[in-house]
């Protein structure tokens, strides 16, 4: 699933929210005679369509009275049809968050505070996810899975290009090597060893700045990493690649997503989350298909960890089963669901085999293992309009418009104003 994916062009899209308007409430509707309710559930992952209706119905056992309504919309107009129904309080009783955004909506007045007494448990799941979505000592969403990053590979074309397979413990330079290695042996087919954009930030350059030491935001988020020597690095080995040959262009990439690459076995490694697994089971390529931990760096730390979780609008006419709607899906039962539907890892404590467990043919435990050697995910307050940033700016790099160092300095410059706006 792709729960927490993109979350860089995702919330580039959303901008600075207004949440000042008066309007009228959420959809739903009041609730009908005799206690029953109706809920509106919007999510933007169609794959998850089905296994939510699973989970709906196991809701439904123990609620009988609450119809949940669920939708899904295209990743491409979720945020911004978000950012229209905040402004106008018509937000949907239930739906989908992520960090980037849970504090700007929170702080807007748009979330509902979780109610503890509907049957949430915060002890449950991890001190950091529940940190992620707790503003003014107040917890707002419910953690749903949680994500680090991997590197799912083709063994076909690393064996056509005669390549080793990535090991534990490879480095840095090893996957260099090993993309440009078989960028040079099967590029006249069309085959690219690596593939990163500006906006692949989640899945790629990210986890290379922790990785070398560098970082995107200070730890309180009021100052830019970007002018950080380890950062610059981070960033420059994706530029390089892109700019050898060795992984699509940033135009390539706009026409065809880096999963449709790897799908297509255009593509020896991709870097992403474990949200593929379901996509990948049912691949053409599914049976030459692996996976391996990212490599390391200068840094203790490897990947980026990051999660989402589900949200209640403070608008809604249905509030009290919206949120009894919330406790159910941040329970044990739902998520073991969760994970057995091969959606993601479960941020329940303890129920990361449920999804592990639903993929025999991989050692998916990796993206459990590497939590311990992850750094947070980097937002602020508004982490939306420097996510635009950085994707002008290093759009320059990737082009050749500017050096890495340069797009990397202005880049800092720039999110420092608007992180100093931030702080006012």
């Amino acid at each position: 699933m792709n729960r927490q994916r993109k979350t860089a062009s995702a919330v580039a899209a959303v901008s600075v929210l207004s949440l000042s308007l008066a309007g009228c409430a959420s959809g739903a509707g009041p609730a009908a005679e005799g206690g029953e309710s109706t809920i509106n559930y919007v999510i933007w992952d169609a794959n998850a369509l089905e296994p939510y209706k699973d989970v709906i119905a196991a809701f439904n056992e123990e609620h009988p009275e609450i119809t949940v309504n669920i939708q899904a919309l295209p990743w491409d107009q979720y945020w911004t049809k978000l950012q229209t129904q905040a402004s106008s309080k018509t937000l949907p009783d239930v739906f989908w968050i992520n960090e980037p955004n849970a504090g700007l909506y929170a702080t807007n007045g748009a979330l509902a505070a979780i109610d503890t007494a509907q049957g949430f448990d915060p002890a449950n799941f991890p001190a950091a996810s529940i940190q992620s979505y707790t503003f003014d000592d107040e917890l707002y969403a419910a953690p749903t899975g949680y994500s680090t990053m991997g590197v799912w590979y083709n063994t076909d074309l690393f064996d056509r290009a005669g390549v080793d397979y990535p090991a534990d413990g490879w480095t840095q330079e090893d996957f260099v090597a090993a993309a440009t290695a078989i960028s040079d042996a099967l590029g006249s087919e069309g085959v690219f060893g690596a593939a990163a954009a500006p906006w692949t930030g989640q899945e790629t350059s990210y986890n290379t700045i922790y990785q070398s030491g560098g970082e995107v935001i200070s730890a309180d988020g009021t100052t830019s990493g970007y002018d950080d020597p380890g950062t610059i690095a981070g960033v420059k080995l994706w530029v390089d690649l892109a700019q050898a040959g060795v992984s699509p262009s940033v135009a390539q990439i706009t026409d065809t997503p880096i999963p449709q690459y790897f799908t297509s076995g255009k593509l020896a490694m991709m870097w992403s989350g474990p949200w593929n697994a379901n996509s990948l089971k049912d691949s053409e390529i599914a049976e030459t298909v692996a996976v391996a931990p990212l490599p390391t760096g200068e840094s203790d730390l490897v990947t980026t960890i990051q999660g989402g979780a589900d949200a209640v609008s403070a608008y809604s006419e249905n509030k009290e089963a919206a949120q009894t709607f919330q406790a159910f899906l941040g329970s044990k039962k739902a998520q073991e669901m969760y994970g057995a539907a091969g959606l993601g890892i479960p941020a329940y404590n303890g129920v990361a085999s449920s999804f592990t467990d639903a993929f025999p043919q991989w050692d998916l435990s990796l993206f459990s293992d590497q939590a311990e050697h992850a750094a947070p995910y980097p937002v602020s307050l508004n982490t939306a309009a420097w996510n635009t940033l950085e994707n002008e700016y290093l759009t320059k790099a990737w082009s050749g418009e500017l050096t890495v160092e340069e797009a990397c300095k202005q880049l800092a410059a720039a999110m420092n104003e608007v992180l100093a706006a931030e702080q006012k």
